[in-house]
């Protein structure tokens, strides 16, 4: 059986891709506490309360030898 969708019934997405702050900073009297890593966790639960899905994640290294992540998000457009 062949399904048929007209382009009004097709869904459309739009995306965001963002860097991420994902720096460890550890002390001795804080091992059990990770804020940065926190901070991101509640960022992307922000973007998810507004419709972002998280669709993936990527470590980047730029020719200067710096080395980010960026997270890949899409929602669908309203």
């Amino acid at each position: 059986m062949i399904t048929c969708f007209t382009v009004d019934e097709l869904k459309r997405w739009e995306y965001k891709v963002i860097a991420l702050k994902t720096k460890i900073h550890v002390s001795r009297s804080e091992r059990e506490k990770n804020p940065e890593i926190q901070n991101v966790q509640k960022d992307l639960n922000e973007m998810g309360k507004e419709g972002w899905n998280l669709v993936g994640v990527q470590n980047v290294r730029l020719e200067t030898g710096s080395l980010f992540t960026v997270a890949y998000l899409k929602r669908e457009k309203l």
